[in-house]
């Protein structure tokens, strides 16, 4: 039976778009449904242009956890970010809608999930990203959560559009429909040995899958660079 998969409850607005006082957001929830987050932090807004080489994943000699990338000089980091790995159940509660997180518990054990990492930031522009790495402990439990996920994408539907990234052997979908906030989302994946890597845009208006595209390459070319 296919699960719904809706990998973070950390949707951030930024302030210029959620109509806020210039420099911060209000913090807000909304329903745990398909394509709509979870949650909502508070955070203020600051940082670098999205699809800008710096907000393309900042630096490669400068990695987290799990070797995520920094987030960008200037960026203003999610105060959700840890900046040190996490266990299995803050992963999955970050990752999937509260009704499938059971399920994806029990699999993720199975996979041999090590560990993860979410980090994400808000831009000048007032687009966020974010990167979400999971390590497994093998290269049969990544490929595993990679094929789930991917699969996830490619069953979406319109407005939704389904795009593939060959050069990462990734796969992504970008929705139109603005949010509550304003926001278009989306959302790509790919796998690096035995980690499976998922990058979120969120930008005003439209959606921009090249700038997606585009962290999700900066971070995989850094997990290779170090494998």
């Amino acid at each position: 039976m296919r699960r719904t998969v809706r990998h973070f409850s950390l949707l951030i607005v930024a302030a210029s778009v959620a109509g806020c006082a210039a420099g911060s957001v209000t913090s807000a929830s909304s329903g745990a449904t398909h394509g709509s987050s979870a949650g909502q932090v508070a955070a203020s807004a600051a940082g670098t242009p999205s699809g800008s080489a710096s907000s393309s994943g900042g630096d490669t000699a400068q990695v987290g956890p799990l070797g995520v990338l920094a987030v960008p000089a200037g960026a203003t980091p999610w105060r959700e970010n840890t900046h040190a790995p996490i266990g299995l159940d803050a992963f999955v509660s970050q990752f999937y809608i509260s009704s499938d997180q059971a399920d994806e518990k029990r699999l993720y054990v199975r996979r041999g999930f090590a560990s993860g990492i979410v980090e994400g930031w808000i831009n000048t522009d007032d687009t966020q990203q974010s990167i979400a790495i999971a390590r497994f402990s093998s290269v049969t439990g990544a490929t595993s959560a990679f094929d789930d996920l991917a699969n996830a994408l490619r069953e979406k539907h319109a407005p939704w559009k389904i795009f593939a990234d060959p050069a990462d052997g990734g796969v992504g979908a970008a929705d139109p429909k603005l949010d509550s906030m304003g926001n278009a989302f989306v959302d790509v994946a790919a796998r690096v040995g035995d980690y499976l890597v998922d990058v979120h845009e969120f930008s005003a208006a439209s959606p921009d899958p090249a700038a997606a595209r585009a962290l999700l390459a900066h971070q995989v070319k850094s997990l290779k660079s170090k494998a």
